[in-house]
């Protein structure tokens, strides 16, 4: 039987591992900003361009890739050895079959955008298809586990091998191509990391059909990640067809900008609260305890800094991309605006993941992407800067209907999640208003933008927690913090 942590350890794990998660974002984002700002000197929004027009295609076969498996294995209560066994087998032959398929479609891909280098990318991408198939499984187990090191391990040093390909590549006048070795180095890496430290090996497949449990939980995941992902990638997919790549460049590079600025730190923390709040569903008042303190937490983690891209958005881009990109200043304020309710709505989502209501999931998520679809529709017209600014606007009804559609059942309830998020608005109100007027100050003062930067990023978190300590409620979540903070020193 496959184990899994005991339910008592749960949140001593769950907070060692969250902080040094933590950290290694951290040193993630370093290395990421740092390489997108050299790359940014190497390359020009033409070879951004071609690899963003491959995104909306590669993308699609990679949500087929995992079919929602590994969520599954994480979230299961009982786990068997050879489920884990089928899964691996499942996985590995869906990502061959999909691995063809990617080839076979490269060439007419490559013709309607009238781009030939898209075809030669695209067939490199296949081999990430395969490579991923042979290690999705030992990172899941990993995080069932809740094995911490391994874990960041394997988040962090493919990380430090993309960086390393892809610079030299573009130093070397590999053009785009810098790009696709980073990202090969980057999957080699994840793994050459798993099979080294995982102790799960294959063997032959048996019973497959008592997977399929597994399977009709991946579905439903797979299910939304599709239609979210569809209704994303027709942005570039658009865009690159009406403007050019030139345009698809910018827009891309404006929409990763902000992206980096927290999705890195978002899809690893979401992992350890789904894994933490899945052992706790049994105990209704402790998952309701845990849930909203992972929720506070992450929400005030992100937002302030979220706020100071989207007012700040012309310093943020001098600073990592560099002054012949700031024309793309506008797309990043407005897609950090949009951005403003991922946290809330990414914890929304734990609570379908952890209760195993992934058919209620898709059902609300098929609604926010027609939605997402609506917005870029409206936004078209007007170009790159006109998607952006609908996206920021279709964001409240989007999130909110996750939220709503999360809080029907269960544990928490809608009052719940409304206290939880009502204080935290307020403080992030207040840090935007003190944030807007950093920003108009820095200007009249004409301060480099990277001092001008760390002002607005100084504003926004100091504003948030003092306006947070003003109320009964917002001293209870820095209480909250503070207890977290203990937890993790009597673990260590």
């Amino acid at each position: 039987m496959t184990a899994a942590a005991k339910p008592n350890d749960v949140m001593a794990v769950a907070s060692r591992w969250a902080v040094s998660s933590v950290a290694v974002q951290f040193a993630k984002a370093l290395l990421l900003f740092g390489s997108q700002i050299v790359l940014a000197r190497l390359l020009n929004p033409s070879d951004f361009g071609i690899v963003a027009m491959c995104g909306p295609i590669f993308g699609v076969f990679a949500l087929f890739n995992d079919l929602g498996l590994s969520q599954a294995v994480i979230q299961r209560q009982h786990l068997s050895d050879e489920d884990s066994n089928n899964v691996f087998w499942i996985n590995l032959a869906v990502g061959l079959v999909l691995a063809a398929m990617l080839l076979v479609v490269a060439p007419g891909v490559a013709a309607f955008y009238n781009e030939q280098g898209v075809a030669h990318v695209l067939a490199a991408l296949s081999l990430l298809i395969i490579v991923n198939s042979l290690s999705f499984q030992q990172v899941a187990l990993m995080h069932r586990r809740m094995q911490t090191v391994p874990i960041l391990l394997i988040d962090l040093a493919p990380v430090v091998a993309n960086v390393a390909a892809s610079i030299t590549a573009a130093q070397l006048g590999y053009g785009y191509w810098a790009i696709v070795i980073g990202q090969l180095a980057h999957t080699f890496t994840v793994g050459l990391l798993a099979w080294t430290l995982s102790p799960f090996r294959p063997s032959w497949p048996r019973a497959l059909t008592k997977t399929l449990p597994l399977m009709k939980f991946g579905a439903h995941l797979t299910g939304l990640s599709i239609a979210s992902f569809a209704a994303t990638s027709l942005n570039p997919l658009v865009i690159g067809r009406l403007f050019g790549v030139w345009e698809v460049g910018l827009f891309d590079r404006g929409y990763k900008l902000v992206n980096m600025s927290f999705i890195q730190f978002l899809t690893p923390l979401s992992r350890i609260a789904e894994t933490s709040l899945a052992r706790l569903y049994a105990d209704p008042d402790r998952y309701r305890q845990a849930y909203l303190q992972f929720s506070e937490a992450l929400i005030l983690f992100l937002t302030p800094g979220l706020v100071c891209l989207a007012l700040m958005p012309d310093y943020a881009v001098a600073v990592l991309y560099g002054k012949e990109w700031i024309t793309a200043s506008a797309i990043v304020g407005w897609f950090a605006a949009a951005s403003l309710l991922a946290p809330a709505g990414a914890t929304a989502s734990w609570l379908f993941v952890s209760q195993g209501r992934t058919r209620d999931m898709l059902r609300c998520g098929l609604v926010g992407q027609l939605l997402s679809v609506l917005s870029l529709a409206l936004g078209l017209p007007w170009g790159p800067v006109g998607v952006a600014t609908s996206a920021a606007i279709f964001s409240l009804p989007i999130h909110a209907v996750t939220v709503w559609g999360a809080t029907r059942d269960g544990p928490v309830t809608l009052t719940h999640f409304i206290r939880m998020l009502f204080p935290i608005g307020v403080s992030t109100a207040i840090a935007a208003a003190l944030t807007y007027a950093a920003s108009v100050q820095t200007h009249e003062w004409s301060l480099h933008p990277v001092i001008a930067l760390i002002l607005g990023l100084v504003t926004a978190y100091a504003g948030a927690g003092l306006a947070l300590c003003t109320t009964s409620r917002g001293r209870q979540i820095v209480r909250n913090a503070r207890r977290a903070t203990q937890l993790v020193r009597e673990g260590r």
